[in-house]
């Protein structure tokens, strides 16, 4: 017999993001915020926008990194983000140009300090993309469409009951039992209070979904 299902929620670690900053980044941010004009705080921290960020799903950990160049003629295409450190002022492959005020800001090409005449550098723009951001969509979208096993949770005691912590599984001669249920499972009875199991809802074991409920998932209604 099938377990009956259950959307996933936050609880339920279908996606992992691993987050691109560490605590000591964000207090480091939390220090610097008061101090900085807003100029230097964002150039202090645009770095990360070329960070990749990782998530696992499915025992595969997959890296995203949006933010590169996006023209296929130019030499830089696809390339991520370097710092030439052994260049006189050392110049980055791609720079942050436009207005911060109108929130306009667009990915350039440098040119190549090191082979200045091996191919070419476009004057094409690309839009930035926070891929912390992307990755939180895919855990959203993959969350919404998977769905989880119902996992039942029984109370078989009374309160105050000796064998409290006993359950038929771990303790079999502790518990009588009483036939079958509808769903042909075997039914139990605590010897000491003499009380019948009863299945509880919890906030993580809320209620199975029934086609009534699927009116706007009919995709999934085949799951159940």
């Amino acid at each position: 017999m099938a377990n009956l299902k259950r959307l996933s929620n936050k609880q339920d670690s279908v996606v992992s993001v691993v987050p691109p900053v560490s605590d000591g980044d964000i207090e480091d941010r939390k220090k610097h915020y008061g101090i900085l004009d807003t100029t230097k705080y964002a150039k202090r921290y645009n770095h990360l926008l070329f960070t990749p960020v990782q998530f696992h799903w499915n025992d595969k950990t997959f890296q995203i990194q949006y933010n590169f160049c996006t023209d296929p003629f130019c030499k830089w295409f696809g390339r991520d983000q370097e710092r030439f450190e052994k260049v006189l002022n050392k110049p980055s492959r791609y720079k942050l140009t436009g207005s911060t005020k109108n929130r306009s800001k667009v990915i350039r090409c440098n040119p190549d300090p090191i082979q200045p005449n091996i191919g070419v550098v476009s004057d094409i723009s690309s839009y930035p993309y926070s891929n912390w951001s992307i990755a939180e969509e895919i855990n959203r979208l993959v969350r919404i469409e998977t769905v989880q096993d119902v996992e039942p949770d029984y109370v078989f005691h009374k309160e105050d009951c000796i064998n409290e912590g006993f359950t038929p599984f771990d303790h079999k001669k502790e518990f009588y039992k009483q036939g079958k249920s509808t769903s042909n499972s075997q039914r139990w009875q605590c010897k000491q209070c003499k009380k019948l199991p009863m299945f509880c809802r919890t906030e993580n074991n809320p209620p199975p979904i029934t086609n009534k409920e699927m009116t706007y998932f009919p995709h999934l209604q085949n799951c159940y």
